[in-house]
């Protein structure tokens, strides 16, 4: 009896155990993540990415408890290619945003100059933007039960193609600094607050209230800063005056940039303290990127020592910051020399969260959980490849244009880019001239051979669209 009194017992004290084991075990979340993304920001205009003239000590911050990688780049060197590239995960010729604006057609001396016609940027209903049928990051993480907002530049289409229309639970577009605009327009903003201020307080105010209503999150938080106009605080256009009123190598654009950067640090400092300030630090994944390379000031010091700036398929014009930070997960002040692209932070996301890529949904990207936490050194991929589409600004004298359509490709650190209108391509080796200085196809006619016929398979594969006769051509 007393044996099947002690078995009793003992089952008893067993199972009390086991319950309350259950009751103190916590269901893990999916981390939040935090995406920022800066606007026309090179390579060269942080002080963690070398350039001591810039003071952006919580970027810096940020940089030293991340994986940074020094071989990042755009999909594109202008904004609105690169951004849909980003929403959308794909290739330019898959979502079809080719260029901001088509100039040409307003500009009689370019238009009549082109043998070739580029594609037609994708519309919708008439307007240029982003199809809806293309699923966003945002969309994805959704999915998975996210909670997304997305204040600041958007750039992919307005009214129904806008932020509202695409995967965001909340927010709007606003663009400008000083006496910003809003889209859809917003009654109650009071626009005279700077724009980066105004993007930073909606997106805390969302963070906080996911927070305590404890469901994960993705914001995307694309700042207008540091694109034109130049309209720095003034507070911090005379520190810069006054710090450099002795440094004839800065020019006084360049004086206004470092003025609107500090106001970039300044947001993102206020965001990595809300996260600490909720407990979030330590489950909240944060992405730091620019959209495309530093536009032209005096002496480009914002791309140093790259040759080419925004517009351009050249280093400067699509190299561009990037970190990523998971405390506890990816190792702080770590490093990776690998080539990365736009296309790679979707699949990234998704990886990280563990979120199931959409079905039937062509992504171009790599994942790259893999090397942020540790498992490998090297991505799979084998190239790199661009399309770049604008005609702009045919100058009469020199008879060039400040650009026009390449296709670009990037093998093992060779880089080819094919002028489409004249079939001639140039090729450098990164590998031992990552500026750009010696033009080498000459002297490698199998690499580029070998780079020709990848990019043509890469054609295929995308839908890529041949180019047009021009018939308001008029040969020289």
């Amino acid at each position: 009896m007393k044996k099947i009194f002690l078995i009793l017992l003992l089952a008893m004290v067993f199972h009390n155990c086991k319950a309350q084991n259950k009751s103190i075990i916590k269901v893990q979340s999916p981390p939040n993540v935090v995406f920022i993304l800066a606007d026309d920001l090179g390579i060269n205009a942080l002080n963690c990415y070398g350039n001591k003239l810039v003071e952006s000590p919580n970027i810096d911050k940020l940089f030293s408890e991340s994986m940074h990688f020094t071989n990042g780049y755009s999909n594109d060197p202008t904004c609105a290619p690169s951004r849909a590239s980003i929403m959308s995960g794909q290739y330019v010729p898959r979502h079809k945003i080719y260029r901001v604006a088509d100039r040409y057609k307003t500009d009689k001396k370019t238009l009549q100059v082109m043998p070739i016609l580029p594609p037609e940027n994708n519309r919708v209903k008439g307007k240029v933007g982003l199809s809806l049928e293309k699923i966003t990051i945002a969309e994805a993480l959704k999915d998975n039960n996210y909670a997304t907002s997305a204040y600041g530049k958007w750039h992919l289409g307005k009214n129904d193609l806008g932020i509202a229309h695409q995967g965001f639970d909340e927010g709007y577009e606003i663009t400008g600094h000083y006496n910003f605009e809003t889209s859809p327009h917003q009654d109650n903003v009071d626009n005279k607050e700077y724009s980066a201020d105004f993007i930073t307080k909606k997106t805390i105010d969302f963070i906080s209230q996911k927070s305590r209503e404890g469901i994960p999150f993705f914001t995307y938080v694309p700042y207008y800063l540091v694109h034109k106009p130049l309209e720095p605080k003034p507070e911090y256009l005379e520190h810069f005056k006054q710090k450099l009123r002795n440094n004839p190598d800065v020019g006084s654009d360049e004086i206004q940039v470092l003025a609107m950067i500090k106001s970039l640090d300044d947001s993102v400092g206020q965001l990595m303290k809300a996260l600490n300030d909720l407990g979030l630090e330590d489950d909240t994944i944060i992405v730091f990127t620019s959209d495309n390379g530093h536009y032209k000031t005096e002496s480009d010091i914002f791309n140093q020592p790259y040759r080419g700036v925004k517009g351009e398929t050249l280093e400067g014009g699509i190299r561009v910051p990037y970190m990523f930070k998971w405390k506890n997960k990816i190792t702080s002040n770590s490093v990776s020399t690998e080539p990365i692209i736009h296309v790679d932070i979707y699949p990234t996301l998704l990886g990280l969260t563990k979120t199931k890529a959409p079905d039937n949904y062509i992504l171009d990207g790599e994942d790259l959980t893999p090397i942020l936490l540790g498992k490998t050194k090297k991505t799979k991929r084998d190239a790199l490849i661009w399309e770049y589409t604008n005609y702009a600004n045919y100058n009469v004298k020199s008879g060039k244009f400040a650009s026009k359509w390449v296709n670009v490709i990037q093998v093992e650190g060779y880089k080819l880019t094919e002028d489409v209108d004249t079939n001639t391509f140039i090729l450098y080796n990164l590998n031992t001239d990552p500026y750009e200085t010696k033009e080498i196809s000459g002297k490698n006619p199998e690499i580029v051979a070998k780079l020709k016929s990848r990019l043509e398979k890469w054609k295929k594969e995308t839908g890529y669209e041949v180019p047009k006769v021009n018939s308001d051509y008029k040969k020289k």
